[in-house]
């Protein structure tokens, strides 16, 4: 009897949590796709950036040295045009980031200082984190006084991905 009821406790709990994710990922699609619906800039940033994740993730997935790191950056500047796009590794290391020119290259890469983390910029955060594997974000800018808006996709699967690409417009 004892062993049923416990038995009945875990298979309550594992469904609660499997419900409780499955609910997550719905809100945040859900919210996500209806700010990129009703924010033109938000929809400007996803139509350029979407059709670019698999090649953008897997350029991001060869880079091991300098070669394959210009491969990545080409494909970077290619999308980002006149807009920034910054690469992330999954946890906020900052690969590319074409608002710092001056530091893209392996080197400065592999000593982390293409720019400072951005493990806990929101849109990223909000990619990495929630299953849909987008985030919107709008911030002001102290240093150039203006909003900017982001658009982030995780680049890969849900808690396997490689990292996060972050396209802003201002």
């Amino acid at each position: 009897m004892k062993n049923n009821k416990t038995a009945l406790v875990l298979i309550i709990a594992a469904l609660s949590f499997s419900s409780f994710n499955a609910m997550a990922a719905g809100e945040c699609a859900a919210k996500v796709v209806s700010k990129l619906a009703s924010n033109p800039t938000y929809k400007a940033l996803n139509k350029k950036l979407a059709p670019k994740a698999a090649n953008l993730t897997a350029k991001l997935r060869a880079v091991k040295d300098q070669p394959t790191y210009a491969s990545l950056l080409s494909e970077v500047k290619a999308t980002a045009g006149t807009d920034r796009l910054v690469i992330t590794l999954a946890d906020g290391t900052v690969v590319v980031d074409t608002g710092k020119s001056a530091n893209n290259n392996y080197g400065t890469y592999a000593a982390k200082g293409v720019n400072e983390n951005h493990n806990s910029r929101v849109a990223i955060m909000l990619a990495q984190t929630h299953e849909c594997g987008l985030g919107v974000e709008t911030k002001y800018s102290s240093s150039d006084k203006s909003n900017e808006k982001y658009v982030a996709i995780r680049l890969g699967a849900y808690l396997n991905s490689a990292g996060t690409a972050r396209l802003s417009r201002k």
